[in-house]
């Protein structure tokens, strides 16, 4: 039997196995930014949706709002 060339067989095989882990771990690296982003977008997405559902309240409306509290508030 020649060891030396077993030994130099699973020596390469595991030469390449290594450099696929290495590349692996990159790709995963890059696909978990790549669903942070994708996160961060509906996070805006349903922030943009909620705020366009809720009706905004006029700024002339809302001060007359909290002129009436004040007063209310003054008057206790």
């Amino acid at each position: 039997m020649d060891f030396q060339k077993y030994k130099t067989n699973l020596t390469s095989q595991l030469t390449a196995v290594n450099a696929d882990i290495v590349e692996k771990e990159e790709e995963l690296e890059k696909l978990k930014e790549f669903r942070s982003r994708v996160k961060g977008g509906l996070e805006v997405v349903d922030q943009i949706e909620k705020d366009m559902s809720t009706p905004a309240t006029p700024p002339l409306q809302l001060q007359q709002d909290i002129r009436e509290t004040v007063e209310e508030l003054a008057q206790s």
